[in-house]
């Protein structure tokens, strides 16, 4: 683009120091788009073993987790009628 229509950038002093920039920059996002990708792939597997955890490991899932006293918190959306 610089040597066929460098009318269409402004602003550009020497091409080759632009033609380096622009690599270093597309290296620098193909490293940071992978890292993330894995970053996402490695949280999803350490998530998923957290979620398969048993309560003898001395974990507890959210799934399990009550208020304490029944009487004092209301339970929606079941079909006992409090007074």
């Amino acid at each position: 683009m610089f040597s066929t229509q460098p009318f269409y950038i402004a602003g550009v002093e020497d091409p080759e120091v632009a033609k380096s920039s622009a690599f270093g920059a597309c290296g620098i996002f193909t490293f940071v788009f992978v890292s993330s990708i894995l970053g996402i792939w490695y949280d999803a597997q350490k998530k998923s073993e957290a979620t398969t955890a048993s309560p003898e490991d001395g974990t507890e899932s959210m799934a399990s987790y009550q208020l304490a006293g029944e009487s004092n918190f209301p339970s929606y959306g079941t079909t006992s009628v409090m007074t």
